[in-house]
């Protein structure tokens, strides 16, 4: 299923598909200007990642984005993808479901209730081991589902790579504030009434 993402602040920067030759150096100056980060140390950091996470598998079916922080800590990639829940839409349906997911994809985790809003709803968790935090394995992961959004039921998968889950994990309600800017792809996004 195609997405559309609408990151809500300007300290997301989306990730073209198909970025033309030189992008990630003249991306990585302009924000570097924009957000008062002159240094030659956080610039080369910010185009690093850019190239870095341009290599990565990218499905057509997601949106990519760099969170830019104030420093070298707080910059990640971000992947968000809509999966089609195929639960019942209970409350203990939607937990288990979700709850699959991030097993799925992290393997053995704790999952953490996440409620960013009224109308979403989901988990998050973190995961272990020696390639955690890189661009070949996730190291946190958030599956929400956003009630109201215009087609069939999906689960909002948001895969955070390039850095270590606890320099992540403080900044968790912003990288689950990016689902409030989520919707299937020619829809923009809904407002609905909530979740049990």
């Amino acid at each position: 299923m195609q997405i559309a993402a609408y990151p809500p602040s300007e300290r997301w920067l989306t990730i073209p598909e198909f970025p033309p030759p030189g992008w990630e150096r003249e991306r990585a100056r302009r924000q570097s200007l924009r957000l008062g980060l002159h240094t030659p140390d956080r610039r080369a950091e910010l185009e690093r990642l850019l190239r870095e996470v341009q290599r990565m598998d990218r499905p057509t079916a997601l949106a990519r984005m760099l969170y830019l922080g104030d420093d070298a800590q707080s910059l990640f990639a971000v992947d968000i993808g809509l999966v089609i829940a195929h639960d019942d839409g209970t409350k203990a349906a939607r937990h288990w479901a979700q709850q699959q997911l991030l097993k799925g994809i992290l393997g053995p985790v704790q999952p953490v209730r996440l409620r960013p809003s009224p109308d979403i709803a989901g988990f998050w968790g973190r995961a272990d081991g020696e390639a955690v935090g890189t661009i070949s394995h996730p190291g946190v992961v958030v599956v929400l589902r956003k009630a109201g959004l215009p087609t069939v039921a999906v689960d909002i998968v948001i895969k955070v790579w390039a850095a270590r889950p606890a320099e992540v994990v403080p900044r968790i309600d912003e990288i689950a504030s990016l689902a409030r800017g989520v919707a299937p792809a020619g829809r923009a996004p809904a407002s609905s009434h909530g979740f049990s």
